[in-house]
């Protein structure tokens, strides 16, 4: 089972960084519309980034070192 985990760790660490990336997206273009759409826009946007930056977190405590 170990040895499964220590396989997946790269694609998941893979996913959590197109979702920190994605969030970033989100902010950076909420941010240039001047944050009309309120509060719950950027809320989104920082949890996409708060998850991705956990799911990465995980994937490097199961060995990740880099791509």
């Amino acid at each position: 089972m170990e040895e499964l985990v220590r396989l997946a760790a790269k694609p998941i660490a893979y996913i959590g960084c197109t979702v920190i990336f994605l969030g970033l997206l989100h902010l950076g273009m909420n941010l240039r519309d001047g944050c009309r759409a309120g509060g719950g826009e950027l809320r989104k946007a920082i949890a996409m980034i708060a998850a991705g930056a956990a799911v990465t977190g995980f994937a490097a405590i199961y060995g990740f070192a880099g791509f």
